[in-house]
């Protein structure tokens, strides 16, 4: 069962194979790239004494500024370069080229103070540091979750060279880090009740070397969880290199708690069989099968979801998703039954949300 469901989450994580698909449907699939339908199953010595110190004289500063790490790279946009909409020629899978359209995306600067009072009482205390195979270390720095998604901030280690997982630009702006054929193990997020944290990792390109990589996973559970479902850190740990695993390989799975810390809020806007969203300052979670007169195979399928945005009561807005603009502006996006999940790329205050819109209906925030 657990080597299923790994080589499911391997599988999922690969770049994109084309194949029998008209030229309008490859340039729609890259619009909306990370909208994969996936049925899914159920430092230094110095800075720390100063931060001693200051811990006993203002405790509630150092919490921040622990902090600001994980918001800055789940949220802003210090180390994150926005980019516009750009052409690229793939192979079709038949030998040819195709042209599509990579869609753009923006980050922007976070409000350090703001994300501590939506998501800081929810953050992990403290850090996670584990041995991953044979020559790795891999930390958990930050973790939070709320029903529909987590977000996680980690770094992985390796003197002479991280060899276990490879992230560049080009999957930063597609399908996010993958692991290597070389590793010797995988770690992956589940909870006690076994709902997986499927992701997209971004690499910080300008932090990372290396020898150490500073990644930011965004993650969509495969089903809503429910209260006290608490996730943990999993880890896979092969006898040899991925490439050369066999049906006869014992693969060791441990699991370690991730966090004592229960969900971030949500909320919910239920209108009946006229819509039904699902909301918090980390996610959001429309029922595609409400409201948008959509037969129950297209509900169940992201590629009919082509607009996504936020408008707040000062007039700004957030558009998350735009397939005719080809703008995403996203974490992660799944596609779990006839949900249609996201995890944001910047941080989002419920209360000063004013509006949603899904694929030109609009429902108004009270």
């Amino acid at each position: 069962m657990r080597r299923s469901e790994e080589q499911m989450r391997e599988i999922l994580n690969k770049e994109i194979h084309i194949s029998d698909i008209v030229e309008k449907r490859i340039q729609d699939t890259y619009r909306m790239l990370g909208k994969e339908k996936r049925k899914a199953r159920k430092g230094r010595r110095l800075a720390a004494a100063a931060a001693a110190v200051l811990c006993l004289l203002v405790p509630g500063v150092v919490y921040a500024s622990a902090n600001s790490d994980f918001f800055q790279g789940m949220f802003g946009n210090e180390t994150k370069k926005s980019t516009q909409a750009f052409d690229r020629e793939i192979d079709d899978g038949k030998g040819k080229k195709v042209s599509v359209t990579i869609p753009s995306k923006e980050y922007v600067p976070v409000d350090i103070a703001k994300a501590e009072e939506l998501v800081g009482e929810w953050l992990m205390d403290e850090p996670v540091t584990v041995k991953a195979g044979q020559s790795h270390t891999l930390n958990i720095e930050g973790f939070v979750y709320d029903r529909n998604g987590a977000m996680m901030y980690f770094t992985l280690e390796r003197e002479g060279g991280v060899t276990a997982l490879a992230g560049d630009e080009d999957t930063n702006l597609t399908k996010g880090a993958a692991f290597t054929d070389e590793t010797d193990f995988y770690f992956y997020v589940e909870t006690k009740k076994g709902i997986t944290g499927y992701d997209n990792i971004f690499v910080d390109q300008e932090k990372s070397n290396a020898d150490k990589i500073y990644g930011y996973s965004y993650m969509i559970w495969s089903e809503a969880l429910e209260e006290g479902d608490v996730p943990q850190l999993k880890i896979d740990t092969y006898p040899c290199a991925r490439k050369e695993l066999s049906e006869e390989s014992k693969i060791k799975t441990e699991s370690m708690k991730l966090t004592d810390k229960g969900q971030v809020p949500t909320e919910v806007l239920d209108l009946g069989e006229k819509g039904h969203i699902e909301y918090s300052p980390i996610s959001l979670s429309v029922d595609m099968s409400k409201g948008f007169e959509l037969t129950a195979d297209q509900a169940a399928d992201p590629y009919y979801t082509t607009y996504v945005g936020i408008k707040y009561k000062n007039g700004d807005s957030y558009v998350i998703s735009d397939d005719e603009n080809s703008v995403n502006n996203t974490g992660y996006v799944l596609g779990s039954g006839t949900w249609y999940k996201v995890m944001y790329n910047r941080l989002v205050d419920p209360k000063e949300m004013s509006e949603i819109e899904v694929n030109g209906v609009k429902f108004p925030v009270l």
